[in-house]
């Protein structure tokens, strides 16, 4: 009882002077709590077994004000690629802090919107790669995913919540969390849309959009910069 009498005070002016000293850092200085984003770059060629590519272009920059890395411009590429007489269209977007909603994401890259009386996007399943969706719009047949950083591919908020549980709660990520040194959740993510001209039947015209980006997921998934 005597030795906490004897250094209550001190450290009651310690505890006062450091949380002193971190407010006013934090009002004087409007960069606290940003973070530096280490910036994603889509290369001009990227390969894609059994197609040949004729074109590559980049997206316009989304920018979007996000916490804790304050104004952030996300990047975007569209690739185009020829085998025979099909023609594939491949557009990417690295997003930092996403959602993973896969509807949201068709409108906001591709500009798609779906009437009332169209059925949702197709959900289906890779147990190697994870989920990604699959519709036809305007005689074109697309396929859409986000490849996260930690697990596999997701369409919805909970298949891609259910990925941050799983893998970015583990001790060694909370550690570096509460040293300050990286967000709890990693939100990045690759929003891929494949899509062709439905010059074949549906099922067809799927099974190519598949066959690609299973052959181009373990490209795009390794690209991810570190945080």
């Amino acid at each position: 009882m005597k030795f906490w009498q004897r250094w209550r005070t001190p450290l009651l002016i310690f505890t006062f002077v450091n949380v002193l000293f971190v407010s006013s850092r934090v009002l004087l200085d409007s960069n606290i709590g940003k973070r530096k984003v280490t910036p994603f770059t889509f290369p001009a060629t990227v390969p894609l077994p059994q197609w040949q590519q004729v074109a590559s272009q980049p997206l316009p920059d989304r920018i979007v004000e996000q916490e804790p890395y304050g104004k952030v411009a996300f990047p975007g590429r569209r690739y185009q690629y020829k085998q025979n007489d099909l023609l594939l269209d491949v557009n990417a977007r690295y997003e930092l802090n996403t959602v993973g909603d896969g509807q949201q994401a068709i409108a906001d890259d591709l500009n798609l919107s779906f009437p009332t009386n169209q059925s949702p996007p197709q959900i289906r399943h890779n147990p190697q790669l994870g989920y990604y969706a699959v519709f036809v719009h305007q005689q074109k047949a697309y396929l859409n995913a986000c490849i996260n950083s930690r697990g596999g591919s997701t369409v919805t908020s909970s298949q891609f919540d259910a990925n941050r549980l799983r893998y970015d709660f583990q001790f060694p990520r909370i550690a570096l969390w509460l040293l300050g040194r990286q967000e709890l959740r990693d939100n990045r993510c690759i929003w891929t849309h494949l899509s062709l001209p439905l010059k074949q039947p549906t099922s067809e015209a799927y099974s190519t959009l598949e066959q690609a980006w299973f052959s181009s997921y373990k490209w795009w998934s390794s690209r991810f910069p570190p945080i």
